[in-house]
């Protein structure tokens, strides 16, 4: 009888509730309590720890998380694998990277898409300011991989929720609304205190600007960059540009032009 329990307690699916030990000890009150939202997160949304962080008090799902999801269920959705390509590529800190993600289920069919940019302006924590292309990379790709996972995240929590404790249920109420909603890599911020969601540029929106962008990252002086601006002006007083479309322009042609004047000195 002894056996046979042991048996069936190997055969149980593992628990996020026990990955704790995969985490950093934590130190103060604040990050015990992170620890606590992020197992209870993981419980509720079926993803392992890594898979979530925390900025600024809140918790978001990560490039870990949306993998580990789509590695999960790709099977069961008919989802063969996706892929990133780059749109245009940074080749120096004042440009603008821009990448496109695809999902593709198992005849070949593209079922999900999403585009990122990354640039000096919308990429504000100094340590990754380098990594233009990657970030771009990421943030298209998990902005593709969130349009089909997200509903089965919220299945999942809806289905996980009643596992908790009423402490822990209390503990990621307010966090679990919008959990999955932004990833940690789209998150533009110059301090913990600054943590704020990029704005999201629709697939048609990402288009309108694609040529805009290349002009303004294949331009070698200052009045080229003063003709593009021209343009883009003209063309946003005829409504052309919705203000999300004028942000990723301007933030792009900031870069290129401070660029530009750190290369004449």
């Amino acid at each position: 009888m002894e056996a046979n329990k042991k048996i069936e307690k190997l055969n149980e699916k593992p628990s996020w509730s026990d990955a704790g030990i995969l985490m950093k000890k934590a130190g103060t009150p604040a990050e015990v309590k992170n620890q606590q939202m992020i197992i209870a997160l993981s419980i509720a949304f079926n993803i392992p720890p890594q898979g979530i962080t925390i900025l600024s008090d809140n918790p978001y799902i990560n490039k870990n998380g949306l993998e580990y999801m789509f590695n999960e269920y790709k099977a069961k959705y008919n989802w063969e694998y996706f892929l990133s390509e780059p749109i245009e590529v940074a080749k120096q800190a004042g440009d603008t990277a821009f990448f496109k993600t695809e999902v593709f289920n198992h005849e070949g069919k593209v079922v999900a898409n999403g585009f990122g940019t990354a640039n000096a302006g919308n990429i504000k924590m100094g340590t990754i300011k380098v990594f233009l292309n990657e970030m771009a990379e990421t943030r298209s790709q998990n902005r593709c991989l969130r349009k089909i996972l997200s509903p089965i995240l919220y299945k999942n929590f809806i289905e996980n929720i009643k596992k908790l404790q009423d402490k822990d249920r209390e503990l990621i109420a307010e966090a679990s609304v919008n959990f999955g909603s932004v990833t940690a890599e789209e998150i533009a911020a110059t301090s913990d205190e600054e943590v704020k969601a990029e704005r999201l540029l629709t697939e048609e929106e990402m288009k309108g600007v694609a040529v805009y962008l290349g002009e303004i990252n294949n331009s070698k002086t200052q009045e080229e960059l003063e003709k593009i601006r021209t343009k883009v002006t003209q063309d946003k007083n005829s409504n052309l540009f919705s203000d999300n479309q004028l942000k990723v322009l301007a933030e792009a042609w900031s870069g290129r032009s401070q660029n530009l004047a750190f290369e004449k000195k």
